[in-house]
């Protein structure tokens, strides 16, 4: 397996405010994730530790890598040289060309939202070839800072919602190639929270949860559960903010391996559209970031049994 260098590393966000009904701060998380990679877990280590793990691939969702784009989606940017002064919208150019010296490009779904070219729907969704997946209702596009530097803050975030139980978010898949059983983590990092319906009549706000998974593929072809975690979503009143949450659990060698985001339990549709966000209860999930993180072994040639 080809190693790349890691570009993705923890940084600090500065504060921001965004309007989802409240004003709220940022907080830390990686931006970049721009590529797949490995770090040494033990830079200061004096020898090998026998089939150890010393680096790790980590797999991000960057749902705004200009060259990587998802499946069947239109990639569309400003043209600052129109004589209309603010600029009209035009096609991107191709993946393999630099970024446009605009502030931002936008990327429609692979799924689009039928009917709906304005607020999406729950169909809508977003996929990538190497299996990364994002889907809610909101705005149909991912709109993406130019310089990556700059996501995770203003408008650059992507806000999703969904009325369903257990809609699915997003997911992160990725492939344990370690000969040995090694813990495997799932990051995230979100603003959640949960919305009562518009009024009158007005009713009572509530506190909704999601869960962050790490799912293991079986034999049988099944993804299942491997290890979760709760992820509170209080009511949008109540206050909230961008936190970071991790879930981590043994693997089994060679194995796939996927994070997912997905909703719990919702109380039942007051109206039978699932997409009539605003006369139903619904879970708000702005997203920034998600990864996996793999313990990779690099076989050591010149010692059997023991990891580069």
């Amino acid at each position: 397996m080809t190693i790349a260098a890691i570009a993705t590393a923890f940084s600090t966000i500065a504060p921001f405010t965004k309007c989802i009904g409240q004003a709220i701060a940022a907080a830390p998380l990686s931006l970049m994730g721009l590529a797949l990679g490995s770090i040494s877990l033990d830079a200061q280590a004096a020898g090998l530790t026998p089939s150890s793990s010393q680096y790790v691939q980590e797999i991000s969702l960057d749902m705004c890598n200009w060259a990587n784009r998802p499946v069947q989606s239109m990639c569309t940017t400003q043209n600052l040289s129109s004589s209309s002064g603010g600029g009209n919208i035009v096609p991107c150019a191709d993946p393999t060309e630099a970024p446009p010296s605009t502030s931002w490009f936008e990327l429609s779904p692979t799924v689009p939202a039928p009917y709906d070219g304005h607020t999406g729907r729950q169909t809508q969704q977003w996929h990538w070839l190497d299996g990364r997946y994002l889907s809610g209702l909101g705005a149909p596009v991912i709109h993406c800072p130019t310089n990556p530097a700059q996501w995770g803050s203003l408008l650059f975030t992507k806000p999703l919602a969904t009325t369903q139980s257990g809609h699915v978010f997003l997911r992160v898949p990725g492939f344990l190639s370690h000969h040995q059983a090694r813990y495997v983590r799932g990051q995230v990092k979100v603003y959640l929270y949960s919305q009562r319906p518009l009024g009158p009549p007005y009713l009572p706000g509530i506190d909704l949860s999601a869960t962050l998974a790490l799912q293991t593929l079986g034999m049988d072809n099944v993804w299942r559960d491997a290890a979760t975690m709760v992820l509170p979503a209080p009511d949008t009143y109540s206050g909230g903010g961008y936190e970071f949450f991790e879930v981590e659990t043994l693997i089994q060698p060679y194995t796939p391996v996927r994070v997912e985001l997905r909703a719990n339990a919702l109380p039942p549709l007051r109206f039978a559209d699932p997409d009539y966000i605003w006369g139903n209860y619904h879970l708000g999930a702005d997203i920034i970031e998600a990864r996996l993180i793999l313990p990779d072994c690099i076989p050591d040639q010149s010692q059997p049994g023991f990891c580069l």
